[in-house]
């Protein structure tokens, strides 16, 4: 299951706060540590969501699920009902398209990328590969997304600023 930005850098500031500071020995290292625990911190203030991206990452999900389902039951296999019943909602004028949502199409996509790894067996070895290309393809696009969410820092701010004044 894919998890949101926040709760990534919290699981990662958690650990290394919790787990490996205490296993550190000289106070210099530990100090390191819990210095990057902080700047970890910070990335979480940074992150800003824009509805247009989540639109479009909504959308992106929804086709890339809407593939595999496809792709599946064209070749004989089932697809999960939960799978089926969320592209029915997603069809509908009146899905809410917000983060909640995003997420819930994050949790599909994992389903249905589960789903396609059990049928595999009934794909021929090109629509495999090129069904795994689509899978990895959109695993790489909702990497770019959790990068492109990051706000700018106040120094590329006024890094830029100097540059247009110039």
């Amino acid at each position: 299951m894919f998890i949101s930005t926040e709760e990534y850098l919290h699981r990662i500031t958690h650990a290394l706060e919790h787990v490996i500071a205490p296993l550190i020995e000289s106070d210099f290292g530990r100090g390191q540590l819990l210095a990057a625990v902080y700047l970890l911190d910070q990335l979480t203030d940074r992150i800003d969501y824009k509805p247009e991206l989540i639109q479009q990452e909504i959308e992106a999900g929804c086709e890339t699920i809407r593939k595999i389902v496809d792709a599946i039951e064209e070749r004989g296999g089932e697809a999960p009902d939960d799978l089926k019943a969320f592209l029915g909602e997603t069809d509908r004028e009146s899905c809410a398209q917000n983060l909640a949502f995003r997420s819930r199409c994050d949790e599909m996509l994992c389903s249905a990328i589960d789903s396609f790894f059990a049928n595999r067996k009934i794909f021929d070895p090109v629509s495999a590969h090129a069904m795994e290309g689509l899978i990895l393809g959109h695993l790489t696009q909702i990497a770019s997304r959790d990068l492109g969410m990051l706000k700018p820092s106040t120094s590329e701010k006024l890094l830029h600023s100097r540059g247009e004044s110039s």
